[in-house]
């Protein structure tokens, strides 16, 4: 019998193994380049691509800002200034440096080329900070002396220029609305032209001694007023406000030009009240004539809309109601004036950008408004306390009665209270049936005395605009009711200083008038931005379980300090041993400090658990939350390899039996 011969090394198998090992590092290595430029690739041209799922779409673009950069008609350069050392500096602000990138790609994306934006660090002594410094982009002191810049420079192909000094966290809930309105003011050519259809006299009057109210002169500096008086069939062209203050007796054709242009989706500004205290009235100059009638409102007007103002009716409040000073019963008494109003803190809208960083709006005498169609809908900006009421608003007409009185026969208000409010939703024309100059009169009713015969059309004439009957864009107007909150008496203490007039205001009820028509000016891109959330979000869960913990821990804890002071307190009223005196403390002393000292140690030791159990809970959850991020990533790779490896078919080796060629064969012959 042969021995079966010992297997040889085989150097085809050996040169095939090595070849698949190199293919195999090879392909690890294109692989890995791969990965590189795919991330390079989509970093720059996906830079904008993203799916945003936070709470508050807080990387997301309105459509009202989308719609505003589609239409953009020249290109917009945005020059972000941002130093690389700021986030080194201060780590707190890389989140919210990052959400003010993410938001200027946005914008570029939806700008469709016609914005484009340059990322510039401003290094010392660099070209770049000059840049930086020219626009006028404000910088802070960094840890070595040097300035550090975060701000934003904007300029079309002309002329105009926007900036954003810095991009400060303390409004990083109202990015959306700075960036869309520095859009906004560059599409501008010169100032905004605001039509004023005066009922209250903000002009002044010099026959009665009535100086320009403050704020119209803060108006005038701002944008171009034009006021309208008489029957108005047309705005001045190039109006981008309307703001109607205390309306009284217009005519039908004045009422529909405010009816269609608020259809139209124009920026408009209503101011009605119930009793305008600073309307001028002609008996101060001693004319024979009846003192005019306080109220003011737009009934036709308001109910086609689908808008409650009852003009009879004045809003209360005693929780933020101002100190006047009356004379009841010959002497000077103060007290609360329910319907003079001082709104603060939660009776503003804080989350409207026009609204944010104000204090105070004082009202007097102030109406408020309801909805009364389904599908209109009033945001409030304004509105008094849960505690209001409303009355009949001619008891507060008496400055000299007792402002309680007017409470007798108050009604609780079912709600807050709105006293100014954004309007939405779609409204119908108060004249679906057109323009009240066009209605022709029914031949067969017998006419009026005084009617004038119909004029005859010439067959040249212009067809006029086709009436609006209900509107079919987003609407752009704001709802007041209070008109006197205009006027200087309400927010503004002239004094005198160098012989000179000076107004210092003590309200802010003019810097909201500015900050909505600016607002307003803008277009919906701008009325309908409020404010956003913050890229910073704390762990609720982690804050839940703190605070449970406190719960159970806390009282505890108390009890050993307590304890622990106690035993303090024991061990130090113990006798000591005088000073030279030579004296010992006897064994119950001593061992009664001993026995306080281990009781202390005891203590200390029980408080230093229940302090460790107070945080063990919340450690482990942070500590999960960390493997969890540094980990996932890997595992969820590692997963998916095996996966495809476990399905990938598997070959078994070839044998002669299976019909495999044979190395040993040679032209046709079998070698032994």
């Amino acid at each position: 019998m042969s021995s079966p011969s010992n297997p040889q090394p085989n150097p085809q198998n050996e040169s095939s193994a090595l070849t698949a090992g190199r293919i195999a590092a090879g392909a690890a290595i294109l692989g890995a380049l791969v990965f590189i430029c795919v991330n390079l690739v989509s970093g720059q041209l996906l830079r904008s691509a993203r799916i945003d799922l936070t709470q508050q779409h807080l990387y997301s673009l309105s459509q009202g800002t989308r719609s505003l950069l589609g239409d953009l008609k020249e290109p917009v350069r945005f020059r972000l200034f941002f130093s690389s050392a700021l986030t080194k500096q201060a780590p707190q602000l890389a989140a919210f440096a990052e959400r003010v990138r993410t938001f200027l790609d946005a914008y570029v994306a939806a700008a469709k080329g016609n914005i484009l934006l340059e990322v510039i660090d401003p290094r010392p002594f660099s070209e770049e900070e000059d840049r930086a410094v020219a626009f006028g982009v404000d910088g802070m002191p960094g840890a070595g002396g040097e300035r550090l810049f975060f701000g934003l420079a904007a300029t079309d192909s002309t002329t105009g220029r926007g900036l954003i000094r810095l991009f400060s966290p303390e409004r990083e809930n109202f990015l959306e609305y700075d960036l869309t309105r520095l859009v906004s003011e560059l599409g501008r050519r010169g100032k905004p032209v605001v039509a004023l259809l005066d009922g209250l006299g903000l002009a002044g009057n010099p026959q009665m001694r009535m100086p320009e109210q403050v704020l119209l002169a803060q108006m005038k500096q701002f944008f171009d007023v034009k006021t309208l008086t008489g029957d108005i069939d047309k705005l001045p062209d190039g109006t981008r406000v309307l703001m109607v203050v205390h309306p009284q007796e217009l005519s039908d054709r004045t009422l529909y030009t405010i009816d269609q242009w608020v259809l139209g989706g124009n920026a408009t500004m209503i101011f009605v009240d119930p009793l305008a205290e600073n309307q001028p009235n002609p008996n101060q100059r001693g004319m024979p004539m009846p003192p005019p009638n306080p109220s003011s409102n737009l009934e036709g007007l308001f109910k086609a809309w689908g808008v409650k103002f009852d003009p009879t009716r004045a809003v209360g409040d005693l929780n933020l109601s101002l100190q006047t000073e009356r004379e009841i019963n010959g002497r000077p008494t103060s007290m609360q004036n329910p319907p003079w109003i001082a709104l603060r803190g939660e009776a503003l809208a804080r989350d409207e950008a026009i609204l944010a960083q104000l204090s105070a709006i004082i009202v007097t005498t102030a109406g408020s408004f309801e909805s009364a169609k389904e599908g209109v809908t009033l945001r409030p900006l304004l509105r008094a306390s849960g505690n209001a009421v409303t009355f009949e608003a001619m008891l507060a007409a008496d400055k000299t009665g007792d402002p309680r009185r007017m409470l007798a026969n108050a009604t609780r208000s079912a709600m807050q209270p709105i006293i100014a409010a954004r309007l939405f939703g779609a409204i119908d024309s108060a004249y679906p049936e057109g323009s009240p100059a066009d209605v022709v009169a029914d031949p067969n009713k017998p006419g009026e005395p005084g009617d004038k015969p119909k004029e005859e059309k010439p067959e040249n004439e212009k067809p006029k605009t086709e009436t609006i009957k209900r509107s079919t864009k987003a609407l752009n107007v704001i709802l007041f009711g209070d008109a006197d909150m205009l006027m200087d008496r309400n927010w503004v203490q002239q004094n005198q200083m160098f012989g000179q007039q000076m107004a210092r205001a003590f309200a802010n009820n003019g810097d909201f008038i500015i900050n909505a028509i600016e607002s307003m000016a803008g277009g919906s891109a701008l009325a309908d931005l409020r404010g956003r959330g913050i890229s910073w979000r704390p762990f609720e869960l982690i804050q839940s379980m703190e605070t449970d913990a406190n719960d159970r821990y806390r009282a505890k804890e108390q009890e050993l300090s307590q304890q622990l002071r106690e035993t303090e307190q024991k061990l130090t009223q113990l006798p000591k041993a005088a000073d030279g005196a030579g004296e010992l403390l006897s064994p119950e002393q001593s061992k009664a400090i001993e026995g306080f000292r281990a009781q202390m140690l005891k203590i200390r030791s029980e408080l230093r658990d229940v302090q460790f159990a107070l945080r063990r809970d919340v450690d482990s959850l942070k500590n999960w939350i960390t493997a969890i991020n540094v980990g996932v990533v890997p595992v969820t790779a590692a997963i998916i390899v095996l996966v495809f490896a476990l399905r990938r078919p598997r070959r078994s080796p070839p044998t002669k039996g299976d019909g495999a060629p044979d190395d040993r064969k040679q032209g046709g012959e079998t070698q032994p």
